[in-house]
């Protein structure tokens, strides 16, 4: 297995200081922090060769120095993936750092707030963020939420016509209403637009196993569906640990369990061979 969406919390605080994108730090935020060094006893402990450290916006904002360093450190199971603003003055010159000269895999663009136009990602100003991070051969991934996944994948359409050799990865699923049930569970056609799209890939983390979990609902179906669609070799897991809660090991099952309606071959994807292909090759 590859964990694809794995953040990390340092306990060194001078020398990684919070910044959090609200400018308001989480209420016990270092009260049982990921180390690079934790993540990696809990990857040999549950059997996961490699993980990517996504860095942790609600925590470090657009200092991405510690999933950068612990990636340095630990280069033989760690990559990393650094969080930017791409509407910032000097982006191409910020992408051409962390990836260009800090050897991140790639960029993370999210909604600066609730309610935000797709600017952030779609306009004229991002694009110089995505042909910085294009030319350096990197990813860029991008995370939508429920109340505007639409209009959101609405624009992406524009720039992934753009873009057609960038790997672009949307985190869970596109946030896609999976509880809905059969037979779509929430695939909608917003989302499958980007089935032609062979760069186009689609992540599944705790954030919609979590939803499933809660609701005692099984997540088989909904991966399943996605795979139907898009096929297994553009469908990677993350765990999302240090952001959701849970104990590790029951993330692990419960993306074993997600996979489990899959031949053995595409569930070899979806857990490994997938993000091994986008983030280690």
């Amino acid at each position: 297995m590859i964990d694809s969406h794995a953040h990390l919390i340092s306990t060194n605080v001078e020398k990684y200081p919070p910044s959090p994108l609200s400018g308001t730090l989480e209420a016990n935020a270092f009260d049982n922090p990921v180390t690079a060094e934790r993540l990696i006893g809990l990857l040999d402990a549950y059997g996961v060769d490699k993980a990517l450290a996504v860095q942790r916006a609600h925590l470090y904002g657009f200092h991405n120095d510690y999933v950068v360093d612990s990636a340095e450190q630990y280069s033989d199971r760690l990559r990393s993936l650094c969080m930017i603003d791409a509407l910032a003055d000097n982006v191409e010159e910020t992408v051409r750092y962390w990836v260009g000269q800090r050897g991140s895999v790639g960029i993370r663009l999210t909604e600066p707030h609730k309610g935000a136009d797709s600017s952030w990602f779609a306009s004229k100003e991002a694009m110089r963020a995505w042909s910085a991070v294009s030319d350096l051969g990197g990813s860029v991934r991008l995370h939508f939420y429920r109340w505007n996944r639409v209009a959101a994948l609405e624009a992406l359409q524009d720039v992934v016509k753009q873009f057609p050799n960038t790997p672009v990865i949307l985190d869970h699923f596109s946030n896609i209403v999976g509880e809905s049930g059969a037979p779509d569970y929430g695939v909608d056609e917003a989302l499958l637009k980007f089935v032609d799209w062979p760069n186009v890939y689609l992540l599944y983390s705790m954030i919609n196993l979590g939803k499933l979990k809660a609701l005692e609902l099984p997540a088989a179906p909904v991966v399943e569906r996605v795979v139907r669609s898009f096929g297994a070799d553009r469908v990677m897991w993350g765990s999302d640990i240090a952001q959701s809660k849970g104990e590790y090991k029951d993330m692990i099952q419960l993306a074993k369990d997600s996979v489990s309606s899959l031949s053995e071959a595409d569930q070899q994807k979806v857990l490994h061979t997938t993000a091994e292909h986008v983030y280690f090759s």
